[in-house]
Formats: structure tokens, C-alpha cells, sequence
């Protein structure tokens, strides 16, 4: 489902791919892009914020589709600043990716690495406006960006305001017993309906493939929980169990308060027997009770 949700037309207007320095999102960026590519449809504006614009635009190589936006070399567009008649033109200097933004046509898909830089260079406020204009204003046919959680402040929450604009939020999680990533997502469909899922995603060849992971139910692991018998024996260093030398001995036993068979009516001197009770409890009664204390 995974896959199908990232690249399947309709496509999710704007994907947000969360990740941290152990747990990296790139992969599932670069996928998306190689599947646009592959589709040749539409034109591809590629915004690169960090890393090396050099190497990024030697992997891309000669795509006549893809149009690269180097904001790593001239992260401020200094470049674009102009020499007024009063000297160093620095009020009216435009700003280069809010520009960029609104030139891009209809139809188009926009690739942003990574979206945690752009909040550094332009501010959160700034940045969710330029987003929101490019998923309301435009009519781009997809954004994908990738968020890195850990280059954001704690007090500062933008990824959950940027949750709130996306459409399909990705947040990659530590593996758990596999050696398959784990990912949770919510995915926002045109008529209302949210999807949440978590599953695990591995890659073949290239192609992204995953599979949803089941939800225990507590319920249904009590009901297949079975109790363990344990043996007293097993919890203690001395000996517990009878053997049935032990057991013949204690039989044989007869206590002096007992009739005894061999004894003859013949005896002289009086006797006293001990009838047992059908349930008897020799703990039930204190004989201290009958005492006026």
C-alpha cells in the first residue's frame, strides 16, 4: 500500500517523509523522483537546499524534464541583488524562492531537500506560506519534500503544523526485530477518509516494496496464553517431595491417641480415642479462645 499511495495516480498533493540521522528518509525521496522520471509526464522542479549540488546534479545526469534550483551555493540570492541608483539595492533584492515558486506551471512536481533547511533560511511562518501557496495556488501536481526531525528545536512543533498541510505524512521509525525499516503513516484521501498504517518497507532491485504489520490484540493473547505448571520442586535447594519410602513410613505411623488393632479389649486402664471428622481443620479453632482473659 505503501507504494501504491506514494506514486499511484491520483497523486497525494504534498508528501512529507520525516526521518533522523539513524533512520533516513532519502531512499523513499529518491524512489518517488526515479518513478517520476521514469513516467516522463511532467516537469520536475528539483529545489536542493544541502548536500552537494554538484553531485546531485551529476546522479540526475541529462533529464530534459528535471530543472535543478541550486539554493546550496547561494542560499540568500545575493546574486540576484541589483545596484540601484543609491548604491547596494538590499531592499528590493527579491526573494529568490518564493520567485521560483511562483513561476512553477500547472501540472508540475516539486522535489524539496530538505524542507528542515528551508525553515532555517526563511523562517517557519515564511515557509509554511510558501508551501500552502504552492499546494493551494498552483496546481502542482505533487510536492515531496523530507523533514529531518532532529535538526528541529523541541519547543518548536513544525512538524506537526506541517502535518496538518500535507496530504500523506510519512514519519520513519528504528527497526524492530527485522532487518526491514519501519514506517508509520497517515494518508489524507480527496473525499475525507484518513488512513494511519504502520508497516515495514524494504527495497528489491530499486522497487520499494512493503507489507502492513498487525496490531496485537491483547484479548487474543491472553485467550492463547496458556498457564506454565510449575513444580515446587524446581524453586527450592532442599527436598520437598516424598519418596515412597517416605510415604510407606508416614502410613505405617499410628499415633498414640489412635485405636490400634492389635491392642486387646483385655487391657486394663482407661482409654481415650480420637474420632476424625469427615472434613477436619486442626488450624480452625485456638484453644486459647475458651480462656476468660
Amino acid at each position: 500500500m505503501l507504494r501504491s499511495h506514494l506514486t499511484n495516480f491520483p497523486f497525494s498533493k504534498f508528501v512529507i517523509i520525516q526521518d533522523t540521522l539513524q533512520e533516513r528518509g532519502k531512499p523513499i525521496f529518491d524512489f518517488v523522483l526515479k518513478t517520476h522520471l521514469e513516467r516522463s509526464r511532467h516537469k520536475i522542479h528539483y529545489f536542493v537546499f544541502h548536500e552537494n549540488f554538484s553531485q546531485v546534479k551529476s546522479n540526475i545526469g541529462n533529464e530534459n524534464d528535471v530543472i535543478l534550483h541550486d539554493f546550496v551555493t547561494d542560499s540568500k540570492g545575493w546574486n540576484y541583488a541589483r545596484w540601484g541608483s543609491d548604491g547596494w539595492d538590499s531592499v528590493n533584492t527579491p526573494k529568490v524562492f518564493e520567485e521560483v515558486v511562483k513561476n512553477v506551471n500547472e501540472k508540475d512536481v516539486v522535489f524539496v531537500d530538505s524542507l528542515a533547511h528551508v525553515i532555517y533560511l526563511y523562517g517557519l511562518a515564511e515557509t509554511y506560506r510558501l508551501f500552502s501557496y504552492l499546494k493551494v495556488e498552483t496546481g502542482v501536481a505533487q510536492i515531496i519534500t523530507v523533514l529531518h526531525l532532529d535538526l528541529l528545536m523541541e519547543d518548536v512543533k513544525a512538524e506537526k503544523l506541517f502535518e496538518h498541510l500535507c496530504t500523506f505524512s510519512l514519519h520513519l521509525d528504528p527497526k524492530f526485530n527485522s532487518d526491514n525499516g519501519r514506517i508509520q503513516y497517515v494518508f489524507k484521501k480527496l473525499g475525507g477518509k484518513i488512513i494511519k498504517e504502520i508497516e515495514e518497507y524494504w527495497f528489491e532491485d530499486g522497487i520499494l516494496f512493503s507489507k502492513k504489520i498487525e496490531r496485537l490484540d491483547p484479548k487474543k493473547l491472553l485467550e492463547k496464553s496458556t498457564p506454565v505448571d510449575v513444580n515446587p520442586e524446581t524453586l527450592s535447594t532442599f527436598k520437598i517431595a516424598l519418596s515412597d519410602k517416605d510415604k510407606a513410613s508416614r502410613d505405617s505411623l499410628v499415633l498414640p491417641y489412635l485405636p490400634n488393632s492389635e491392642q486387646t479389649d483385655s487391657q486394663d486402664g482407661g482409654r481415650i480415642f480420637y474420632q476424625f471428622d469427615e472434613i477436619d481443620d486442626w488450624d480452625e479453632e485456638d484453644p486459647d479462645d475458651d480462656l476468660d482473659i
